[in-house]
């Protein structure tokens, strides 16, 4: 199979990669190749079935040359909260929801069979209604990056007669290659060097964290399978900040101490996802949050 990964070069999209061409499928890389991104492909570069292509999704006269032959495109690219420009929300909707757009057009001409679309769990109103939240769970994103993803949706759904497509909402991933702002990989280094681990606001919010691989897991069984839909994909574990922290201190055997500060945070608030759906449809099944975290510390 050939596969056009968008965001190959990415935190997920160079586990994803990886996995595919494990697998034997033949991969092209789509990825605009920030230097930190490169890194995470280094080991691909070479492989006889992994091509990266150096480009942008918004770029028609590009994606009418590379889409000719696809079988499966996966769109991983997005510009995500953390990239700098975020605050400049006009790019952040040109990336995200006209370039998913120029993608999923291109895909249409060139007959595509199927479309792999990662969504996020931001797309859901904030505080969420009710917990677990479902696929059914309102959607009404409260920043800029949710409501260009939630566009992405839309726009795949315009297509959903011509193609194959399968919306993928992943909570927020965990494992070898993520930033090192994000909580879990902040609380490992400060875990690691026995300093203090600093959580902000009460420590009662919490999130639904989910391993990198298993979302790969899923993104491969979407792929596998004749099932399109919108599907959350998660851990379905809620944890809060401070358990969190307690968790890393236990599995790293740090002398680290917690400690609070009184300081707003981005989501006060409580949240986990259901992923019933994908369970019983795809045949997701991730690991515990102990297990994902175990692994990641081993894999650093």
């Amino acid at each position: 199979m050939k596969i056009l990964i968008t965001g190959g070069a990415g935190f997920i999209g160079s586990h994803l990669c990886e996995k595919c061409t494990e697998e034997g499928h033949t991969v092209l890389c789509l990825d605009n190749v920030m230097k930190e991104n490169l890194m995470n492909i280094r080991l691909l570069l070479d492989h006889r079935n992994f091509k990266l292509i150096e480009g942008d999704i918004r770029d028609s006269d590009l994606l009418g040359k590379i889409m000719r032959d696809i079988d499966v495109v996966v769109h991983l690219a997005a510009q995500i909260p953390e990239d700098k420009n975020i605050d400049n929300p006009f790019l952040c909707f040109d990336i995200n929801a006209r370039g998913s757009l120029n993608l999923l057009n291109a895909a249409y001409i060139n007959s595509v069979d199927k479309f792999i679309y990662a969504s996020t769990m931001s797309v859901y109103s904030e505080p969420p209604e009710y917990l677990p939240v479902d696929e059914n769970h309102p959607v009404q994103p409260s920043t800029i990056y949710g409501v260009t993803k939630l566009a992405g949706e839309l726009c795949c759904n315009l297509y959903s007669k011509a193609m194959n497509i399968v919306v993928l909402r992943y909570s927020g991933a965990y494992g070898r290659g993520e930033r090192k702002s994000k909580a879990i990989a902040t609380f490992i280094n400060q875990a690691l060097s026995n300093r203090p681990i600093t959580i902000y606001g009460d420590g009662t919010q919490s999130t639904d964290h989910v391993y990198v691989k298993d979302i790969v897991q899923a993104t491969l069984l979407a792929l596998e399978k004749n099932k399109p839909g919108i599907y959350n994909i998660g851990g379905g574990e809620e944890i809060s900040v401070r358990d969190l922290a307690k968790r890393v201190i236990n599995f790293t055997g740090s002398k680290s101490e917690i400690v609070m500060v009184d300081k707003n945070v981005d989501r006060p608030f409580r949240f986990v996802l259901d992923i019933t759906k994908s369970r019983k449809v795809l045949g997701y099944s991730p690991v515990s949050f102990d297990e994902g975290l175990s692994r990641y510390i081993e894999e650093r």
